[in-house]
């Protein structure tokens, strides 16, 4: 049974895959008068401007995922129904007590986690307990530029890279079928920012200046076209061999729906979903296969790398000795 204590409080989640704006947009949110909280992740090398992740928010997330598969970002769909319910029990709990610190402090409480479009069913569990009132904005970005930057920052081929942002887009469609949500471009919002969070304020009913100096100083210094490393359109993906059709049919769709030409409740979305999770469930065993073999042969490198270097130590070494 819902609290009544949190009713009047907002919370804007924002979900979707790693590498795909999410932060940029999460960001964005700052601009209407969302407030993200303090515990956020530390800007590094991979994302110079920050992520906006709430550390306990991710580091829960994490570790929940870590305890059913090897790697949180496996490309494949997490089975709910395998999580023993005291496991998911112990998560809530714990969930819970980070949330309703936030929202003893906020009236409107935002953020962003790359793990947690798997699990969103979970989450949503949550929010209705403690009886808050909950929007979503995914934000879609071409699969080759996501594929190319999990790539980068991870080393993960780019076949895996692209049923990673397959598994993860879809999962945030599955589970979000009849809530309140808005699809946000990532290249969009980098062209044209005012226009996007007007249709993000529009959307969740929030306020938005865009004269104000905090749209002002996100438009004019926070973004940047160093923050894009790179844009794709559909042709390339269409022309790339090494994607899959599938995942070239569902990117088309995507931005169908960040462009409002279709909306979520739609029958020719719904029908579409279906097919993508009778797709990406038949190909479920090959793929975690593919990905366990070169997670494996990665490994192996590693070793083969330290063991080289441990080689030429020695060897520098002997020649010191030699020279002596």
């Amino acid at each position: 049974m819902a609290d009544d204590k949190y009713k009047n409080k907002r919370i804007v989640v924002v979900t979707g895959v790693p590498r795909s704006g999410t932060s940029a947009i999460t960001r964005g949110l700052k601009v209407m008068g969302v407030n993200l909280g303090t515990s956020l992740e530390p800007a590094d090398s991979n994302n110079e401007k920050g992520y906006f992740e709430d550390s306990d928010i991710n580091n829960l997330n994490y570790g929940f995922l870590k305890l059913l598969y090897e790697r949180p970002d496996y490309a494949i769909l997490v089975d709910l129904k395998k999580i023993p319910q005291e496991v998911a029990d112990t998560f809530k709990t714990s969930v819970r007590v980070f949330i309703e610190r936030r929202l003893d402090k906020y009236d409107i409480f935002g953020f962003k986690d790359p793990f947690m479009s798997k699990i969103l069913p979970i989450w949503k569990d949550i929010f209705a307990e403690i009886g808050v009132s909950t929007s979503y904005i995914i934000p879609c970005r071409n699969p080759l530029s996501v594929a190319r930057s999990i790539n980068k920052k991870g080393n993960i081929d780019y076949i895996i890279a692209y049923y990673i942002w397959f598994s993860g887009m879809l999962s945030s469609l599955i589970y979000l079928a009849g809530e309140k949500v808005v699809f946000v471009d990532y290249d969009d919002m980098l062209t044209d920012p005012k226009k996007q969070l007007q249709r993000i304020s529009e959307y969740l009913s929030l306020p938005f200046d865009s004269n104000g100096s905090e749209f002002l100083e996100f438009s004019g210094d926070f973004l940047e076209e160093s923050l894009r490393h790179g844009r794709f359109s559909i042709k390339d993906l269409e022309t790339n061999t090494e994607v899959p059709p599938k995942i070239v049919e569902f990117y088309k769709l995507l931005r169908r729906l960040c462009s409002e030409e279709l909306k979520m409740t739609d029958i020719e979305v719904v029908a579409k979903i279906k097919k993508f999770v009778n797709w990406i469930s038949e190909l479920r065993s090959t793929v975690f296969y593919l990905e366990s073999a070169m997670e494996a042969m990665y490994k192996l490198n590693c070793m083969l790398k330290e063991k080289d270097a441990k080689i030429n130590e020695l060897n520098k070494l002997l020649e010191n000795i030699n020279n002596k």
